[in-house]
């Protein structure tokens, strides 16, 4: 009688157990091994397939696991009676049936198996962050004892924040640990900050264009928002104070340095001004700086420039290290700090202490200097290519920054409708964010975000589809 269970493993690149567990897997959903079939022991399914016992373990422990064995006490392992092939998903609809406005980009532009083109992305190839560095440190830190850590602490891992007080001073801001709070990435921090601060109605000011995934969860908060108009060197001052007189809000949200989706930072005249008229008005800024690092060292913000008392600021090391440590931190005066905590952990508890223990590390061995100096200098090349090809198909740039992820273009026929231009795109297999997106009203209009680093890999394909706009007349 033949062995039922001599089973062809594959000869893939995938380790032994997991060629076990498929084989073993595929036995079993194809009734090879009917249910309550009793499986060789581990010694001899090791003999069998002249494995260790370890690996037979092991596969064993990830077909209980999955619901496909069980063990019974002193007998040994037997096929579940109930397992069943997996469900087939019900067929998704395809990306070129969706509109893409600010559900579509916040619940598709983040699956990673699509295999659309994205030139809007708000990341970096994989490659381009230090994998090898974050590995040795996640290695070092699964040796050390983190038994008596339990959800960590509310303003976040002490350590880390006072290692932050020396990497703020880099940029000339001066704050002590008790001001710092550890967040889930900037998007946490600004959730935190406008749930604590901001009342439902309530006048908002913000960036117009700004970064649309914030100014959706404003609308969802019920907020008005107040769009302020954007130029290269920053927000339009007459315009901000005349908004400022009509609406009186009380706190202005803003991503002036390397903004999103624009790429433009504040000019440091414009900086001053800005400065002198929220305190005229006593208006509160929240510099979401999420970039910030990717600034050259000394480089000025709103907090260095008016302290804690005026500005609460915003940094995030998502767009450096790697977006899924989620890890960003908030800089705050004592008192309002406390207020911030409370909603933080009425809604998440603490953040991930293992994500702020890598954090550190890369800080304290010195790797973070250097991985940013190196990408600055590649993300520097990615403009000076993305902004030749986008100007020598007739579009212009919103600015000329010289790092950071994003330029914002428009074609030279600034009547077409962005958002018909990303539909387009779309039935090529190409995505784009159009400008309505970062219209805090919803406006239509002529601009599309670019991340500078994918257009430069990709910047064949995308020279043919703008190419191919220009040829029918389109653009």
């Amino acid at each position: 009688m033949k062995n039922i269970f001599v089973l062809d493993l594959n000869h893939s690149h995938t380790t032994l157990v997991e060629r076990l567990v498929t084989a073993f897997s595929q036995a079993i959903t194809d009734k090879k091994w009917p249910a309550e079939t009793k499986l060789p022991s581990v010694r001899q399914c090791a003999q069998l397939y002249q494995v260790s016992t370890f690996t037979i373990t092991e596969a064993y422990n990830r077909l209980a696991a999955a619901g496909l064995i069980y063990a019974k006490d002193r007998s040994g392992y037997f096929v579940a009676a109930s397992h069943s092939k997996p469900i087939e998903p019900l067929p998704e609809p395809s990306l070129v049936d969706l509109p893409i406005d600010d559900y579509w980009l916040l619940t598709n532009i983040f699956d990673q198996a699509n295999k659309y083109t994205h030139f809007s992305c708000g990341w970096l190839p994989p490659d381009w962050y230090p994998q090898d560095e974050i590995a040795k440190v996640l290695r070092d830190i699964a040796k050390q004892d983190i038994s008596q850590s339990g959800y960590g602490e509310p303003y976040g891992y002490l350590p880390l924040r006072q290692q932050l007080c020396s990497h703020l001073a880099n940029y000339m801001i001066h704050a002590a640990p008790n001001n710092i709070l550890i967040t889930q990435g900037a998007s946490s921090a600004l959730d935190i900050i406008s749930s604590t601060l901001l009342r439902p109605g309530e006048a908002v000011l913000v960036d117009d264009p700004g970064y649309c995934n914030f100014l959706s969860s404003l609308r969802y908060k019920r907020m008005k928002l107040v769009g302020i108009p954007w130029h290269s060197n920053g927000p339009d001052i007459e315009q901000m104070e005349r908004l400022i007189k009509q609406e009186k809000p009380r706190f202005y949200f803003t991503n002036p340095w390397l903004q999103n989706p624009t790429g433009a930072s504040l000019s440091l005249d414009n900086a001053y001004k800005v400065l002198r008229l929220t305190e005229k008005y006593n208006i509160k800024i929240i510099e979401d700086n999420v970039s910030g690092d990717l600034m050259p060292a000394n480089s000025v913000t709103l907090v260095s420039m008016a302290g804690l008392d005026q500005v609460i600021h915003i940094r995030s090391f998502c767009k450096t290290l790697q977006p899924n440590l989620r890890v960003g931190y908030i800089v705050a005066n004592q008192q309002l700090l406390e207020k911030l905590v409370h909603y933080k952990m009425m809604t998440s508890l603490t953040s991930t202490e293992l994500s702020e223990r890598v954090i550190l590390s890369i800080l304290r061995a010195g790797h973070y200097a250097k991985h940013i100096e190196k990408l600055g200098k590649k993300l520097a090349q990615a403009h000076s290519i993305t902004a030749q090809l986008l100007t020598s198909l007739g579009w212009e740039l919103f600015a000329r920054p010289e790092t950071g992820y994003y330029v914002y273009a428009r074609p030279k026929n600034r009547q077409v409708d962005s958002e018909k231009l990303t539909e387009l795109a779309k039935n090529k297999g190409i995505v784009f964010a159009h400008g309505r997106l970062f219209s805090p009203t919803h406006q239509t209009n002529s601009w599309i975000r670019f991340n500078v680093v994918y257009t430069m890999l990709g910047q064949h394909i995308l020279k043919q589809f703008l190419s191919s706009l220009n040829k029918q007349g389109i653009t």
